[in-house]
């Protein structure tokens, strides 16, 4: 899921970011301080501090550019021709729109504001519905307006031509000023401003609405907002009816409230995506009268809100989902008081809520527990998130002594440790222990010497008198242990020492600055001390100074460390050479503090000149006057800040302790140790060096037995279990069974079989195949069966279409089968592990992953005894190429990084690798259809024939789905929202969302007509998927398609070409693709002019793309300088028949236009790389892809019989006399969403190849990629092709091909 942010403005003015994925604030750079900020997931708008409305847009690796056009008119006359002088009074202008309704020359199209530019000058666009056009651009008609041709005929009196210019927006990642309501932004300044409505019902994707309050209480609309316009046009004033309103607040949909200067909450109605302004006003009672509302804040269901006196309330019985038509659950229910006195309350767009306590705006807090179903959540939790970014001197001094404060703390506890640690050493005295805080802390450094030394010593004197005694005792006890006592302590010490070298810095800090006292103060010792530290104090700081001091042990330790950090030389901040006695009791030196002495010195000596000579005041002194606090939270916007109510982010805990918040280390030696162990396990290097480490160790313990025989011939298990098993045959119905699994080893592939125990009638029967038969084990959708349901393919199975189905009684022993069964397919197929480079990557409608490890010779493998394994995770699309480089797209156009590993999802334990193994989410919508029928009393209606289809149902009718019975596809599964009207089905609908047809089932139509007799809407809702699998999400860039280059690069460091379509139909091209680095650096945008649908990169940087509107680009001059080309060249579709999707190979292009035709780009080479026509090959085709020897598969879906005499030749279409027919084999009926591959392809004479082998998997398959099935010499010591081929099952024999059921290798 991609980050979103939570935004917040503190008293200075100053705007900060909070990533989900983040752990501190980040400040939003810019000079304009704000007051008030409001946020998307887009952009986000501010009022400034001279109270105008500001706009920040992120920055995206896709710039925003608009395309603006005119179009030029001319009619023919017989005199001069084609003029456009010579326009008739009732034609359209000489220059003008595309309808010719207003005059549109190239001078009145000009930049909106000053934060756009233009991109180059106007150019004439040549494209006209996929064709070219004549020359100069011009399409002829025979008048205005009507149906425009790019050719000129004899009746052809008119003509036009478009001219286009496209302009970018630059101000991202600042503020850009909106212009206010009049030109003096101080006739009526804005107060406030809320963003929202991007998720209203149809709302077109990237629109947003924008409202703002004034100070006179006036509340305005900013008209035209969008991504590709995101500082709308202008404002319109809405009507308040007379209530001056303060604060104003919109959700993402169609919630808006608003709250008065008399504390009147109101809310609008009758917003939709038509009137995006709504029709009135409707004022919300308040709990009680005595309550004013400050502020308000709404989602989607949560309405909070602050009245006076800081209490905080929550809206009951709000739900926006049903849109503007039901208007009492936009108003609610009733109000309920809450917990907490808060001074700010934001809701995000999924409910979540934050808010600022009154008491303290140093912490923003967030509402824990808040959910779907209780959405008033559970407490308040602070987020313990500190800032980090540019910010002012105070700031920054302030972080500073922050820092300082943390780091005396730890080193204070590693003094703490280190006496514990002396302790345990009787030959060594802790001379180096925690000094007197009051007494020789904060004097003056130039009276650390004469009389002060003095003082210090007749203390020093009695402390090291009372250590002497007790080292005596020590010594006393010591001689009487044994010997294995002595060694002990021995290295023990040894420890010590080597722990103390480690700690040497941190040691000598303090004692450089502890001067020794003699014996005899007493125990008036301290306060003596304090008396002489404030006669040593400068005059107006000695009380201050004690009082501090005194208050507690905690900020005298933050003290000493800030007169260390403050740039006060070590060597000037003691004056005695005395400052340390490395001596032990019995008059021995001590070798740790002389060690330690030694490499202080050396390091003061080195640094003495960048630390700087010695001051006359301590470190605390000289932050005195510059301390500041952080300034105070005022605004915190959480309306674009997307928190998933199952996966929270990591904001609710302090900063780890070896940091400051901003990523600086502060970790002491013992810290290390601890954070250490907070790696996590399964990428830690350590590990895997164990782990390599301890399999070379059993591979060299366990080759010298090889040989052996075995112990125990034969070792198995069996699992059990009941399930359900549908008959195969008639009647067909689903019938008890029991099914045994059982694995052995010992005796071959065949003592591992499957069985299923079933009555037929009241006979008793049986099912049984060895598991090596077994191809693909998947979950399928079986229609009137609401358990889940296993489908077990084998080879026969798979050529007749009908597997083996079994319906479990719950989600996991689903799984558990699921799981068993594909483990022992994969142990018996040998496939273990991550798939190998040349796999062949598919998905299935239901967003399963499944690879395929191809043999040397592809085509020696029938398609029906292919092995397929599932991979976890969950995608739409899996693209892999050369290098090894697989790309996936989500549903919802999230792009993933395969990262080389195994499992996930369903397979956890060892059937997954040990590092890889990510989460992730997709997103999907489920669609249900409301079918009505029209009859002369009523209308239309829910009352149908009897013969009729569900009144509610999936998009056949044979299945009931209504909106309460309707679940999501596994418990994986949540939803995300309420039911919606889909306003933009396939096909066209209304304003009410109705499509129209004569009956059921026919074509459907988004107007009524006089014989319309049936009609249906459909309606959807979201639900997403939390799972886990070898993928990376990749950059925030949503997707529509993405290919890999097909040959293999040279070298592990060469560039691997990557292309992608976003949703937008932008063309980008990936930066920084290597083999050991999949994921890349950055995109590149390719400008285009008009969007595109699907792109392939071949051979030799050859890409190639189709637009929307069905033609064909291939892009000139790709190079590793310019890896993004330099021009793009346009190819007609073939015959006006739009293309789809393309895929390119080594040397061959195919391509699939929009009624499923597969067609073929003849004369393709080096010199001439766009190619001279198109064939026609076949019919019924969904994808295709094209490999690196360019092999060609495809997904099927239904065609004619096979034998079918079929065209190939392109000139059969343009009629001409000379037809070229020939026999293809091609795919069978009933052969939807199948898998085949094409026999023959031989380049280059024959790159067409000979037929069809579309006996594979099917049934929901959608995607397929073989884009990285290299052909490769088999390693030594393997089977040759065709005992390859008989493990699978197939030996051939002179022409004819045998199907074996015994394998011979």
């Amino acid at each position: 899921m991609p980050a979103t942010y939570l935004w917040s403005v503190d008293s200075a003015g100053k705007v900060y970011t909070l990533s989900t994925g983040g752990r501190q604030w980040e400040e939003v750079k810019g000079d304009i301080e704000l007051k008030r900020v409001t946020a998307t997931e887009q952009c986000a708008w501010g009022i400034g501090c001279d109270h105008q409305v500001y706009l920040y847009v992120h920055s995206r690796e896709v710039p925003i550019r608009c395309q603006e056009a005119t179009y030029e008119n001319q009619r023919w006359n017989p005199m001069e021709g084609f003029s456009g002088q010579h326009l008739l009074p009732t034609d359209r202008w000489h220059w003008s729109n595309q309808q010719g309704t207003q005059l549109q020359p190239k001078d009145s199209c000009t930049l909106p504001s000053p934060h756009w530019s233009w991109e180059d000058d106007w150019y004439i666009d040549e494209n006209i519905r996929g064709e070219p056009t004549d020359k100069g651009g011009w399409q002829y008609a025979v008048d205005f307006p009507a149906q425009y041709g790019p050719k000129k005929r004899w009746n052809s009196c008119v003509r036009r031509r478009k001219w286009i210019r496209y302009r970018r927006y630059h101000a991202t990642d600042n503020w850009a000023l909106i212009p206010g309501v009049f030109e003096d932004p101080l006739k009526e300044p804005f107060i406030d401003v809320a963003a929202g409505g991007a998720e209203l019902t149809d709302q077109p994707p990237g629109r947003v609405s924008v409202w703002t309050v004034t100070i006179m209480g006036r509340i305005f609309y900013r008209t035209e907002v969008h991504a590709m316009n995101p500082e709308g046009v202008s404002w319109q004033e809405v009507d308040n009816e007379g209530r001056e309103c303060t604060q104003i607040s919109l959700g993402p949909s169609c919630l808006l409230w608003a709250v008065t200067w008399d504390g009147e909450v109101m809310v609008r109605v009758g917003i939709t995506r038509d009137n995006p302004i709504g029709t009135s006003w409707q004022v919300v009672a308040p709990p009680r009268e005595d309550v004013h509302f400050l502020q308000v804040s709404v989602g989607v269901k949560g309405v909070w809100a602050v009245s006076r006196g800081d209490k905080v309330w929550s809206r009951k019985g709000v739900d926006a989902t049903g849109g503007a038509e039901d208007q009492a659950a936009l108003v609610g229910s009733a109000w309920v008081e809450m917990v907490g006195a808060m001074a700010l309350i934001s809701v995000g767009p999924n409910d979540q809520v934050w808010s600022l306590d009154a008491n303290d705006r140093y912490m923003v807090y967030f509402r824990k527990g808040v959910t779907p179903s209780e959405l008033s959540g559970k407490t308040w939790k602070a987020l313990e998130i500190s800032k980090g970014g540019p910010a002012s001197m105070n700031s920054s001094v302030s972080s500073s002594m922050s820092d300082i404060y943390s780091q005396s703390n730890m080193l204070s506890s590693q003094m703490d440790r280190l006496q514990v640690a002396s302790d345990s050493f009787p030959d060594i005295q802790p001379q180096a222990s925690r000094p007197n805080l009051a007494s020789d802390s904060f004097t003056d450094s130039t009276q650390k010497g004469g009389e002060k030394a003095e003082k210090f010593e007749d203390s020093q004197d009695s402390k090291a008198t009372h250590s002497l005694s007790e080292e005596t005792s020590k010594e006393s006890k010591k001689k009487k242990e044994g010997e294995e006592e002595e060694e002990d302590n021995k290295e023990r010490k040894a420890l010590h020492e080597s722990y103390n070298s480690d700690i040497s810095d941190t040691v000598v800090d303090f004692t450089r600055d502890y001067v020794p006292q003699k014996q005899g103060a007493g125990s008036n010792n301290k306060e003596a001390q304090t008396v002489r530290t404030m006669e040593n104090t400068p005059k107006g700081k000695a009380e201050n100074t004690h009082r501090t001091l005194e208050g507690s042990p905690e900020n005298s330790r933050n003290a000493i460390c800030g007169s260390q950090d403050s740039g006060i030389s070590k060597g000037n901040m003691a004056s005695s050479t005395e400052s340390v006695d490395a001596r032990t009791s019995n008059g021995k030196r001590n070798p740790v503090l002389e060690k330690l002495q030694q490499e202080d010195e050396s390091q003061s000596e080195s640094s003495g000149s960048r630390r700087g000579s010695a001051t006359s005041f301590t470190g605390i002194d000289m932050y005195a006057d510059l301390y500041q606090p952080d300034p105070a939270w005022v605004w915190v916007s959480g309306g674009g800040c997307v928190i998933d109510t199952f996966t929270q982010p990591n904001w609710f805990t302090a900063a780890p302790s070896h940091t400051n918040g901003r990523g600086n280390s502060m970790l002491g030696p013992l810290d290390s140790m601890a954070i250490w162990g907070q790696v996590q396990i399964n990428d830690a290097p350590w590990r895997k060096r164990v782990l390599l480490q301890l399999h070379e160790r059993t591979t060299k313990e366990l080759q010298p037995f090889q040989d052996y025989e075995q112990a125990i011939e034969r070792t198995s298990w069996i699992k059990k279990g009941s399930l359900q098993y549908w008959s195969d045959t008639k009647p067909h119905r689903w019938v008890d069974c029991r099914l045994h699994l059982e694995q052995s080893s010992g005796k071959g592939l065949y003592d591992c079989k499957f069985t299923c125990y079933y009555k037929y009638y009241d006979s008793e029967k049986y099912l049984q195949f060895p598991l090596s038969e077994i191809v693909c084990v998947l979950r399928v959708n079986h229609g009137g069966n609401q358990r889940p349901v296993l489908a077990i393919y084998t080879a026969k199975r798979t050529a007749k279409k009908v597997p083996v189905r079994l319906a479990c009684s719950t989600e996991k022993e689903l799984e558990d089968w699921l799981t068993a069964i594909s483990l022992a397919c994969c142990e018996l197929q040998g496939c273990k592990g991550a798939p190998t480079s040349r796999a062949v990557w598919s998905t299935t409608c239901r967003g399963d992953i499944f690879v395929y490890e191809p043999t040397h010779d592809m085509e020696i493998t029938p398609a029906n005894q292919m092995f397929w394994r599932q991979m976890g995770g969950h995608l739409n699309m899996v693209e892999c190429g050369g290098g090894g480089v697989v790309w996936g797209v989500g549903f919802d156009g999230t792009g993933w990084v395969y990262t080389g590993g195994y499992g996930g999802g369903m397979f956890k334990g060892i059937a997954s690798s040990p590092g890889g193994i990510h989460t992730q989410t997709d997103v999907k919508y489920i669609y249900i259809y409301e079918n009505q029928r029209w009859n002369p009393m009523t209308g239309f209606s829910d009352r149908g024939f009897p013969t009729d289809r569900y009144m509610w149902s999936d998009i056949t009718g044979r299945q009931e789905c209504t909106k309460e019975g309707t679940k999501t596809p596994t418990t994986e599964w949540h939803w995300v929202g309420d039911w919606t009207i889909d306003y933009k089905p396939p096909g066209g609908a209304d304003k009410k969302g109705w499509q129209y047809a004569t009956d059921f089932p026919a074509s459907y139509h988004g107007y009524k007509g006089w014989n319309d007799y049936v009609r249906r809407r459909r309606w959807m809702r979201k639900a997403k998927i939390v799972t886990t699998g070898p993928w990376m999400e990749a950059p925030p860039q949503h997707l529509k398609d993405i290919s890999v280059q097909v040959d293999q690069p040279e070298s592990s460091t060469d560039p691997i070409a990557l292309w992608a379509i976003g949703v937008n139909g932008d063309v980008l091209c990936r930066m920084g693709v290597i083999q050991d680095f999949p994921q890349g650096v950055s995109w590149l945008h390719v400008p285009t002019d008009q969007p595109m649908s699907s792109v392939s990169v071949g051979g030799n940087n050859r890409v190639w793309v189709t637009a929307q509107d069905g033609s064909a680009f291939f892009r000139n001059g790709i190079t590793q300088k310019e890896p993004q080309g330099t021009c793009w060249f346009h190819i007609p579709s073939p015959h006006n028949r739009p293309l789809v999707q393309v895929s390119v190979g080594e040397s061959s292009v195919w391509a699939v236009d929009k009624f499923h035709w597969l067609w073929f780009r003849t004369q393709v080479t080096s010199t001439f790389p766009e190619g001279t026509r198109w064939d026609y090959l076949s019919p019924n085709v969904k994808k295709v892809s094209v490999g690196p020897q360019d092999q060609v598969w495809i997904i099927a879906e239904d065609s004619p019989e096979k034998g079918t005499w079929i065209p190939m030749a392109d000139e059969v279409m343009d009629k001409v006399k000379e037809k070229v027919w020939v026999l293809q084999g091609y795919v069978p009926q009933g052969s939807r969403g199948v898998v085949g591959h094409r026999l023959g392809v031989k380049i280059p004479e024959i790159p067409i190849g000979k037929t069809w082998d579309t006996q594979g998997i099917g049934g929901g398959w959608i995607h397929l990629s073989i884009r990285a099935c290299t052909v490769q010499d088999p390693p030594t010591g393997v089977c040759t092709d065709d005992a390859a081929a008989t493990v699978k099952g197939v030996h051939e024999e002179g022409d004819a091909t045998i199907y074996n059921s015994q394998p011979v290798c």
